[in-house]
């Protein structure tokens, strides 16, 4: 019996026994392989900030069926690039407003150019926790966009221009800046960021201007110069 047949079997059987935990052992055995695939990202993007915790039924097995559930939430749908903005985006949280952005993008990288959110976006929302911070994902498709954009709750102050950390899958390219350390930080002069907020009555806008380097194959290259304004709902 070869060495996978029998890590299926130890799986098989855990299932049927219906646990609620995982021995060390166990995962020890069954995650082995998944070191050995290549990951670009070096931030990993979480929504725990826009969920409520996991109520466990059924033990683990409920868990794998709810992680499943939530990948194909967040599959890519149909996005755009370039063209007029959207009149219309998808609502926030609270539905009071509308969520949008536009970003242009040049220098290096395989792929420059002006995108814009997109209303048919699989995920297109912004948070504002209580600690004062923001916080907007964006996942669409055609071309893959996956956006990820924190800025900090000291943004608005006089010294808060660097708040701001964005992490940038784009097809087929990736950059990520974080001059602020919000999320680990750059090393010194890698990146340098700025922000400035406008607070209005039912919306909040962000106009963000970067430079970085471009990390599209795995290592800094060229700078990557980044023009971005983002709306949010109050």
């Amino acid at each position: 019996m070869s060495g996978q047949e029998r890590m299926d079997d130890t799986v098989r059987a855990w299932i049927r026994s219906g646990p609620e935990s995982a021995s060390a052992e166990f995962v020890e055995r069954t995650l082995q392989p998944i070191p050995r695939m290549r990951q670009r990202r070096s931030w990993r993007i979480t929504l725990e900030r826009f969920t409520q915790p996991v109520v466990a039924v059924g033990g683990a097995v409920a868990l794998v069926v709810v992680l499943v559930a939530g990948l194909g939430f967040l599959a890519l749908r149909p996005g755009s690039v370039g063209g007029p903005p959207n009149p219309t985006a998808s609502p926030g949280p609270s539905g009071g407003g509308l969520t949008s952005f536009e970003m242009t993008m040049s220098g290096a990288g395989p792929a420059t150019g002006t995108y814009r959110s997109d209303p048919a976006a699989s995920v297109n929302r912004c948070t504002h926790a209580v600690d004062g911070s923001w916080r907007y994902i964006y996942v669409s498709g055609q071309p893959p966009i996956n956006l990820d954009l924190l800025i900090g709750s000291g943004a608005a102050a006089s010294d808060g221009s660097s708040q701001v950390a964005l992490e940038l899958e784009y097809d087929p390219g990736y950059f990520r800046f974080d001059p602020s350390d919000l999320r680990g930080g750059d090393p010194p002069g890698r990146s340098t960021a700025s922000v400035t907020v406008a607070a209005g009555p039912t919306s909040t806008t962000f106009t963000i201007t970067a430079v970085t380097p471009d990390r599209s194959d795995g290592t800094d290259r060229d700078p990557v110069h980044v023009d971005m304004t983002v709306t949010c709902p109050n």
